[in-house]
């Protein structure tokens, strides 16, 4: 993977080419950038690219690091932290007394009975509970939006995705990320209406987000959240 010094740091970058017109920058980790270029885009053309955005470059990777040193959703761990609907909830390891691992949701609380203290176990098991609590609550409040907006989605699907929220398919299916459901209601309710709102106008224009505005106010805000916890909505899990 190629390397360039940015702002005395060592940045290692992959290039993806499609069919567009502008070069894309992606955070990705620390120190690390994805970047989607046009088809005929030559290495010296990306890294130009990448020494001009040093500025725009450094402030994220800074935004990286806090993540990163934010103590929720850092691990998986008896006693640390993760996010479900907005508040962290403490990780309770406790023995399975009839050999079958369970998680019990308590008030600020996540109870895990295990069989054992295996990670690769125990991140499989708390992201089948996190599916499971999002298809839960997802599609009732789905249904309840889609009243109130006069639409109909052919189908909603929970998906494990990294870069994506949702979307909204050109069949008429709704597509959630399951770790939307860490964050808080007012989010969660702005992505749902989000996505609503594209079986109506299917694109990002003003008359969309004049929309959306009718139903989320404070939808700027909610998005604005996205955009700064995203990173460490995905971080743990």
């Amino acid at each position: 993977m190629p390397i360039v010094r940015i702002a005395d740091r060592d940045i290692s970058y992959s290039v993806s080419y499609k069919k567009r017109k502008t070069i894309q920058l992606k955070i990705i980790a620390l120190d690390r950038i994805a970047i989607t270029a046009p088809s005929k885009t030559t290495r010296s053309e990306v890294e130009k690219i990448l020494y001009l955005k040093t500025k725009w470059i450094t402030k994220h990777m800074l935004h990286y690091q806090e993540i990163a040193r934010n103590p929720l959703n850092n691990s998986v761990d008896h006693g640390s932290e993760l996010l479900f609907m907005g508040v962290p909830h403490e990780l309770i390891f406790e023995q399975a007394t009839n050999n079958t691992p369970s998680i019990q949701l308590e008030p600020r609380i996540i109870r895990l009975r295990l069989i054992n203290n295996e990670e690769a176990l125990i991140r499989s098991l708390l992201r089948a509970w996190y599916k499971e609590q999002a298809s839960r609550l997802l599609s009732p409040l789905t249904a309840e939006w889609s009243q109130k907006l006069g639409v109909k989605p052919k189908r909603i699907f929970i998906k494990d995705q990294k870069t994506r929220w949702g979307s909204c398919s050109s069949l008429g299916n709704i597509n959630y990320n399951w770790r939307i459901i860490m964050a808080p209601t007012e989010v969660i309710n702005y992505l749902i209406v989000h996505e609503l709102c594209h079986l109506k106008v299917p694109n990002h224009s003003s008359d969309f987000w004049q929309m959306v505005g009718m139903y989320i106010p404070n939808f700027k805000a909610c998005r604005n959240w996205l955009k700064v916890n995203g990173s460490l909505i995905s971080k743990a899990l």
